[in-house]
């Protein structure tokens, strides 16, 4: 019978990842035996309290705990069972920090998470490692650590590789998926999310199909593949039986946004409501239900509904000090700024897509960086590897041992040569507005201060020129932000082609441009910008898509050093110029008036 007992618990433990309820039965089973001894009892309890943690009823597995923390202290008082009670001791606390986690304390997850990795006597077998890393990078996530997060979710997908079930494996690939989501790694979470949603499929696993399947339509919504996203919505539906009981309720967020990308926004609201019944308001999931709850009321015409979701949602936030993922944020900022304009609110609209821009530039950010560790962690990891597999090796000829060390010699150089360029991709990423491809406003007040002092040096002048496009708000309110990002990157290609290659040509924020001229006076300057007015004015319709009116666009220019001795002086010079330009009726280039005065100080 005890080895019956045992055999069980080891299934539980290889389905506790893969079949969470099936674990729950089998460690029940075991633990109700009348004749199961102390420790099988406890390590039953333990089962039934982390699936209930995970995906059952929060006070059905405090109680399981309560008794698999009993049975684990009554064993410590046996010297032949000291260490299997350390380690089912650790192992209760590693299920109670889950549920720390469930009741929204992370940072209390987060100390007793702290405390188990110095806790000395507790032998950890692969699943338990792999069960603390994944843990610790849940609490890492919702804490605002992503390093750390990253790290733990890598930590976790090496240990549950070792463990050899299913499992544990796929939980792992899907978190990583997700997780790249969350930090706008784009290309590794699709294809992480879904090598996971075809493995989960062939094992049968059915939360990691429902957990890779919505994360995969939140992720081809973030690529711009709407139709992708309506159809893994439709796979969700049509595919119920590869889902556990209640998926398409608990998923009802992604559900919804399936159901918007296909235009269906009646579906998309009552799915929503859905998500509202089964506690996405609690806190985990709000700024993304008001997100689509704001698309699906613009798309109903309903902007002042949209906006006083998305205003509601945003002081609830600060009220209660919740953490959300940086995309979510910039969704709900961009329809509320889609909501303002079209109540009329355009000072509103532009505070909003300032918030837009600032949360994209940190998820830019936030992308390079999550790509940057994925290769320093699996470098680590393949490292680890490396040690654990010469630790096997009793003896190894002097030839052998030369070859194995040409062969990290040149790992390692590789590894440096990466990291170089991934240093050289950070900063370009840093520097450059990714939507234009010029250089952004950070480059031009790095790059600028040195022309003007070389030029002060050889006596050259320097124009600095400010360019705003004419109408742009305009445009963007009847065309929409899209028909906006395209008028945006056909002006910026005319930059590229027409100006100087001496030029420092900057997007300086919005619809707004800086170019620093060098070696050049204001009016082979004003010609030269003339010329550009002119091929902007007639670029031809874009093919295939709905025609927008031609554009125009106003432009200051203040020279050096004759109208300031310093960038900031000269732009400020050269925004009255614009100001000139828009007064007198916009489409036209005008210099900063020739006066009396000399160089500003």
């Amino acid at each position: 019978m005890a080895d019956h007992a045992q055999l069980q618990l080891r299934q539980a433990w290889e389905q506790s990842y893969l079949n969470p309820l099936r674990a729950r039965d089998l460690g029940r089973s075991v633990a109700e035996m009348t004749d199961a001894n102390l420790a099988h009892a406890a390590e039953g309890w333990l089962h039934v309290a982390l699936a209930e943690v995970r995906v059952g009823d929060l006070q059905v597995a405090n109680a399981a705990l309560l008794k698999a923390r009993a049975g684990y202290l009554a064993l410590r008082a046996e010297d032949c069972a000291a260490a299997t009670a350390a380690t089912g001791l650790a192992l209760c606390d590693e299920v109670q920090a889950i549920a720390l986690r469930r009741q929204h304390d992370h940072a209390g997850a987060a100390r007793l998470q702290a405390e188990l990795d110095q806790r000395e006597g507790v032998q950890r077998d692969a699943m338990h490692r792999f069960l603390g890393h994944n843990s610790r990078a849940i609490t890492a996530k919702l804490l605002g650590d992503p390093d750390a997060a990253l790290r733990h979710f890598y930590a976790a997908s090496d240990a549950a590789g070792q463990t050899g079930w299913d499992g544990p494996r796929l939980t792992a690939l899907s978190n990583l998926g997700g997780y790249h989501h969350d930090l706008y790694n784009l290309d590794d979470a699709r294809l992480l999310s879904e090598q996971a949603l075809a493995a989960a499929r062939a094992a049968g696993a059915r939360q990691i199909v429902a957990t890779s399947a919505s994360n995969l339509i939140i992720i081809y919504h973030a690529c711009g593949e709407a139709e992708r996203a309506h159809k893994m919505g439709e796979f969700m539906q049509t595919h119920a039986h590869e889902l556990p009981p209640g998926a398409l309720t608990r998923h009802a967020l992604p559900l919804a946004l399936a159901r918007l990308n296909a235009g269906d926004v009646a579906a998309a609201l009552r799915l929503l409501e859905a998500g509202a019944i089964s506690g996405v308001a609690d806190g985990d999931g709000i700024t993304s239900w008001a997100w689509l709850k704001a698309r699906c009321l613009l798309a109903t015409g309903d902007a002042a509904g949209a906006r006083a979701v998305a205003e509601s949602t945003l002081q609830q936030r600060r009220d209660r000090g919740l953490l959300d993922q940086p995309y979510d944020l910039m969704e709900l900022h961009k329809a509320l700024a889609d909501a303002c304009a079209q109540t009329g609110d355009t000072r509103a609209a532009l505070a909003c897509m300032r918030e837009v821009y600032a949360r994209h530039e940190q998820l830019v950010g936030r992308s390079a960086r999550a790509r940057y560790l994925a290769l320093d962690v699996n470098h680590q990891l393949a490292a680890a590897q490396r040690e654990r597999d010469l630790a096997l090796v009793s003896q190894r000829t002097a030839e052998d041992d030369r070859q194995r060390l040409a062969e990290l010699n040149r790992a390692l150089q590789a590894q440096i040569e990466e990291t170089e360029k991934l240093h050289t991709q950070l900063r370009d990423q840093a520097l450059n507005d990714p939507l234009t491809g010029l250089h952004n406003r950070r480059y031009l007040f790095e790059v600028a201060p040195g022309v003007l002092d070389l030029a002060r040096r050889q006596s050259l002048q320097v124009c600095v020129v400010l360019i705003d496009l004419d109408h742009f708000k305009l445009l963007n309110d009847t065309f929409g932000h899209q028909a906006g990002d395209l008028v945006l990157q056909r002006f910026s290609n005319l930059l590229k082609q027409m100006l100087r290659r001496s030029d420092v040509v900057c997007r300086y924020g919005g619809e707004e441009f800086v170019a620093v001229m060098p070696d050049i006076d204001g009016d082979n300057a004003q010609a030269l910008l003339l010329r550009l007015l002119e091929a902007f004015q007639a670029l031809p319709p874009e093919p295939g898509r709905r025609r927008t009116p031609n554009g125009s666009f106003s432009a200051g220019i203040a020279l050096f050093p004759r109208h300031g001795n310093t960038l900031e002086q000269l732009l400020s010079r050269a925004d009255r110029a614009l100001y000139a330009a828009k007064h007198l009726g916009r489409a036209r280039i005008e210099q900063v008036p020739r006066t009396g005065f000399g160089t500003l100080s």
